[in-house]
């Protein structure tokens, strides 16, 4: 009997931490998606790659240059785990810019210089 009180109290702090360790290993937004840009120098194209762990479904972009004024838009849906967009550089204005990705599992914002 004293053994199993020792046992179930010695449990119970094993089964609390297993608990928060479940909890804190969810996979965050940057574990479930990523979005990169790729704007070089020598091109004329933003590419911009977005991945996810499962389906995207409705998408939301929006490009904002420095001063937070939105210069591109665009909604659709993703019927994919993938995504890739390729815009012309002559869309955007010179300098620092910001894209930022609404879809149902994820909001992400990158950062991009468009030279």
């Amino acid at each position: 009997m004293r053994n199993q009180k020792l046992l179930s109290l010695g449990l119970v702090p094993i089964a609390l931490v297993c608990l928060l360790n479940s909890v804190t290993a969810s996979p965050d937004e940057k574990e479930k998606a990523s979005v990169s840009v790729d704007c070089k120098h020598g091109s004329g194209l933003i590419q911009v790659n977005i991945l996810s762990t499962r389906k995207i479904g409705k998408i939301h972009l929006v490009v904002k240059d420095a001063k937070g004024k939105a210069v591109y838009i665009e909604e659709g849906k993703a019927m994919s785990e993938e995504l890739v967009r390729r815009f012309d550089k002559g869309m955007f204005p010179k300098g620092a810019a910001t894209l930022t990705v609404e879809a149902r599992d994820f909001n992400i914002t990158q950062a991009f210089t468009v030279q």
